[in-house]
């Protein structure tokens, strides 16, 4: 009867030694920090880089508009692809982003029509090299900004069988949202309108006035050094 006692007096003290030595254990794991994937679920945000260079490429479409006049006038609206390259550099201040990014631009915009004075007409719009200034504001990995700047935009037109190029210099506004995918792979969507481009020429014998503008929306992948 003793020895049965004394077996459970042994073995109470032996369970309350294992709970005494387990409780600086659970002491020390609840002052462990929070890492993802190990113990929290949720985390620390991500701290991405947004200052510094950049290159890209772009891919997307758009629509040329505008009306030429000689005695009739005649409005018109043509689409097209757009590709090209960027580059640019951006300076973090604060919680904004602020940036100077140039591009060249090819687009494939034209439109076929007919003309009361001129017969049939064809516009297109060829290239375009711009350089504007952006502002950003990141919200963790997204980041959406305005912008706006100056274009270089050539423009051609035939009619009465001859043909006749231009290059203006005009505004552009735009806005669109970047994604950090890392700290050098970045993804945007961007969205631009330029200025009037404005032509006063001379077709077989007839004065001829044209303008014309454009709008597209681009598809970019850049990286950051």
């Amino acid at each position: 009867m003793a020895l049965n006692t004394i077996s459970s007096l042994s073995l109470a003290a032996a369970a309350g030694c294992l709970v005494a030595s387990l409780l600086p254990m659970h002491a020390q794991s609840a002052d462990f920090p929070d890492m993802p994937g190990l113990y929290s679920t949720q985390g620390p945000a991500p701290q991405l880089r947004w200052e510094g260079g950049y290159v890209g490429a772009q891919v997307g479409g758009g629509h040329l508009f505008g009306e030429v006049k000689a005695t009739g006038t005649k409005e018109y609206v043509g689409g097209g692809t757009a590709a090209g390259l960027y580059a640019g550099y951006n300076w973090q201040m604060s919680r904004a982003v602020l940036g100077l990014e140039g591009d060249f631009t090819y687009l494939g915009h034209k439109k076929t029509l007919n003309h009361a004075t001129l017969g049939t007409v064809r516009a297109r719009n060829n290239w375009s090299a711009g350089l504007k200034g952006r502002v950003g504001l990141p919200i963790d990995r997204f980041m959406p900004y305005l912008s706006a700047g100056v274009s270089l935009a050539d423009f051609e037109l035939s009619a009465n069988g001859a043909k006749k190029d231009t290059t203006n210099l005009s505004v552009n506004f735009g806005a669109g949202v970047e994604y950090a995918l890392s700290d050098t792979v970045h993804l945007r969507a961007d969205y631009s309108i330029n200025g009037v481009n404005d032509m006063r020429k001379n077709f077989g014998g007839t004065s001829v006035k044209s303008t014309a503008g454009s709008h597209r929306l681009m598809l970019g992948v850049s990286y950051q050094f």
